[in-house]
């Protein structure tokens, strides 16, 4: 569900403190804030629940929630791999 429109969005505090934007790498934790304008072009380091997915931020991810970007799931072939089992004749 998505946040009600009378609402301002969310962006945490943190992301402006003087200290956070000297660094080029950003450990997250809060999944669920928007990402600023002032965050193009840097790396981060996005926590899925598990470990920390290293993210590029870009021009067009401005506006969307970090969550979106810090998949939770495995993805690919080898979680769909069943082992067949030989039928006895």
């Amino acid at each position: 569900m998505s946040r009600s429109i009378w609402k301002v969005p969310y962006i945490s505090n943190i992301f402006f403190s003087n200290s956070l934007m000297k660094k080029k790498n950003f450990k997250i934790w809060q999944r669920g804030s928007i990402i600023p304008a002032n965050f193009v072009n840097k790396k981060t380091y996005i926590h899925n629940g598990i470990w920390l997915l290293t993210v590029n931020i870009k021009f067009g991810m401005i506006g969307h929630k970090f969550g979106e970007f810090s998949f939770t799931k495995r993805m690919g072939k080898e979680i769909h791999f069943k082992k067949k089992t030989k039928k006895k004749k």
